[in-house]
């Protein structure tokens, strides 16, 4: 028996936060911060802070076979139709600017969800239920903290802009998020998800969050020369490692109940028909060194083309199993593979209203999708792992087009991606490899957004509507982020926007495809990731509103 949870709940994680992208993308924040007059021309201080409120509304009930097995259940039961968010956050930014090119930016955000912060409704053991903490009506305590509420710095760097003889040059030190590359939706599977770390449960539960809400910054330091006019070269080198931030154990759209935030404990049966608790061990994280890049930036006939070499850790976790007696799982790991290299390339062009971009990359030392990865004597997450790593290709080809008016709009937009991998061959551990994958894998995201001007004196509205699917025989060798298995998330929105400064947002999120638990047992008797919808019961509304000063 092999623990499947944790892998699979990381490849759902992110899944819901590109399909969160698919309608984030298309709200822009007002810029409307407060100058601070310092009476000195030669400084400038920006003072900018965002306000929100959001509610969510489950409106089905769970499926009793999205219930049944006892590692991938909480997330479900705690909550009935109704209410399974309601949340209240607050960013602050602080920008200082000097004429001389040296300047300083400090973030942070708090946040405080009354859901989390009072009982759920998972009806415990006595009711058929398999809570993995106690009480079983209750959110674990990391849960709640990550969930309910907290506060954190998000930015935190000074930077200085200088002329290296007469090129433009910028340096930037601290706590900073930076993100190359040409992906939309699907950065997971192209080099800005091997640079930055997501919040993934910030942008499941908010799919307008802004970039600078759910992109985790990173103690770095990185800088860019601009050699000639068409030609620039960056680099980067951080100083500590951030995993992915991803849907808490038990919270609303955890499939997984081992998930890093909150994860305590499975429940293993035994043949007697009783429950084994199994517990986790301290996580194997990754090393704070190692981690950096350099890119070359050029410019020829309008065509923006870019080369990038990179060496990363996996900022998802992959679950390995200490087996005891008779075979049966005696603990559970949460590692994080280290030393996975990467060398991409990038071409952007415009054709009058429309936007190309294409992104091609090769990973070495990649982790692969590993549902049986057992512990041996000296595995480790880097040159030993218990898990499969092998070398992978991956394509993203993204466009961006303003449409023409028409009767039935006073302007749109349409943007899309296409997303590729293949697993082009495995070079440690193949034995762990889920043995339900593909070596090739695809998804697809698009939104169309219809624009209306001055509905009412001052207000605009959109009409975003987006849609992800992954087509019949896409099951990823990596957590790449995709949809499940011909199947993806449909969302209809209606955005409000008054006197630039008021944003509000009601939609309607749609998860589509064929309804299977996370995990199956295939006819050999080995247990697999399904790639069905897990989350097929979970469809929900929501509605935020926030203001800008």
């Amino acid at each position: 028996m092999k623990i499947t949870a944790a892998c699979f709940s990381t490849c759902s994680a992110l899944a819901i936060a590109a399909s969160a992208l698919a309608t984030a993308t298309a709200y822009s924040p007002a810029c409307n911060a407060a100058e601070i007059d310092l009476g000195n021309p030669d400084w400038q201080i920006r003072w900018d802070n965002t306000l929100r409120y959001g509610v969510i509304s489950r409106l089905r009930s769970h499926r009793s076979a999205l219930v049944a097995n006892p590692n991938q259940d909480d997330g479900n039961r705690n909550f009935d139709p109704g209410i399974v968010s309601n949340r209240v956050d607050w960013v602050s930014e602080v920008d200082v600017s000097h004429s001389s090119g040296f300047g300083a930016r400090v973030s942070g955000a708090a946040w405080y969800d009354d859901v989390y912060n009072r009982k759920n409704d998972n009806p415990g053991f006595s009711a058929g239920a398999f809570p993995n903490h106690t009480p079983h009506n209750r959110f674990s305590s990391d849960t709640q903290l990550w969930m309910g509420r907290n506060a954190e710095f998000l930015d935190a760097f000074v930077y200085q802009k200088f002329d290296l003889g007469d090129m433009p040059s910028v340096v930037r030190l601290g706590q900073h998020a930076l993100v190359w590359g040409e992906s939309l939706f699907f950065s997971s599977n192209a080099i800005a998800g091997a640079q930055s770390p997501y919040d993934l449960s910030r942008l499941a539960t908010d799919s307008t969050a802004q970039a600078k809400e759910y992109v985790l910054p990173v103690p770095q330091v990185s800088g860019q020369i601009q050699l000639t006019p068409d030609v620039s070269i960056g680099a980067y080198y951080q100083f500590e490692f951030v995993e992915n931030r991803l849907p808490a154990a038990g919270s609303y759209f955890a499939v997984g109940d081992t998930a890093p935030i909150g994860g305590e404990s499975i429940l293993v049966p035994l043949p007697s028909g009783q429950m084994l608790k199994v517990n986790r061990n301290k996580d194997v994280r990754a090393s704070d060194s190692g981690q950096g890049g350099v890119q070359l930036k050029w410019n020829w006939n309008e065509t923006d083309f870019g080369f990038y070499a990179l060496r990363f850790h996996s900022k998802s976790p992959v679950s390995t199993t200490t087996l005891g007696a008779g075979g049966i799982p005696a603990s559970y790991t949460l590692v994080y593979p280290e030393d996975t290299t990467a060398l991409a390339f990038s071409a952007s062009h415009s054709f009058g209203d429309t936007n190309l971009a294409l992104e091609a990359g090769v990973h070495h030392n990649q982790p692969l999708y590993s549902t049986r990865a057992v512990d041996f004597a000296g595995s480790n997450n880097s040159d030993k792992p218990a898990y499969a790593v092998g070398r992978t290709g991956h394509l993203n080809l993204s466009a961006i087009s303003n449409l023409p008016p028409t009767a039935w709009w006073n302007e749109a937009s349409l943007t899309g991606e296409i997303a590729w991998n293949r697993m082009l061959s495995c070079t440690k551990q193949c034995g762990a490899l889920d043995a339900n994958t593909t070596r090739d894998a695809s998804a697809l995201s698009l939104v169309f957004q219809p624009t209306y001007r001055q509905v009412l004196p001052g207000l605009d509205i959109d009409v975003p509507i987006g849609v992800q699917y992954a087509p019949k025989g896409s099951r990823s060798s990596l957590a790449a982020g995709f949809p499940p298995e011909n199947g993806g998330t449909f969302t209809l929105g209606v955005a409000g926007t008054y006197d630039t400064v008021w944003k509000l947002k009601l939609a309607y999120t749609n998860y589509f495809g064929k309804a299977m638990p996370a995990t199956i047992t295939l006819p050999s008797g080995v247990t697999a990731a399904s790639f069905g919808q897990s989350l097929a019961d979970r469809d929900y509304i929501s509605f935020s509103v926030r203001r800008t000063w």
